[in-house]
């Protein structure tokens, strides 16, 4: 996917994110090797977690990993396979139903696993806290 294009689609990500959730900032994330893109954008009581992987992803399965600024260690939030993103297509929607309280900053990273047990943490992307 060229830049035009994948540039354009995350324009659409953005604004199609903004109508779903009203006026919920959307904060995202694009790694150096862009394998994928993730948006967290705040609900009523959920954060929603939206990956759009790149289409030459390949992988074992994907952790979604979650930290609040009160805590030190990541811990697991969410989980996602290949044969998800096979099946449901590139664009994946999660849901954090229990997350941290919306006072304090919440650090959201991916976890990814290769199919030969290989293991890539990225940097995180932090969701500002609701003062």
């Amino acid at each position: 996917m060229n830049q035009k294009c994948r540039g354009l689609l995350l324009v659409m990500l953005v604004l199609g994110a903004q109508l779903v959730y009203g006026q919920a900032e959307v904060y995202n994330f694009t790694p150096a090797d862009s394998q994928y893109v993730m948006e967290l954008a705040r609900g009523k009581n959920e954060v929603t977690i939206t990956i759009t992987f790149n289409d030459s992803v390949v992988f074992d399965y994907v952790s979604i990993e979650r930290r609040a600024s009160f805590t030190p260690e990541f811990s697991q939030c969410s989980y996602i396979s290949y044969d998800d993103v096979k099946k449901k297509g590139r664009h994946i929607v999660k849901k954090d139903s229990y997350p941290y309280p919306a006072s304090s900053d919440v650090e959201y990273r991916i976890k990814w696993t290769s199919a030969d047990g290989a293991m890539r943490t990225y940097p995180s992307l932090t969701l500002p806290a609701i003062k």
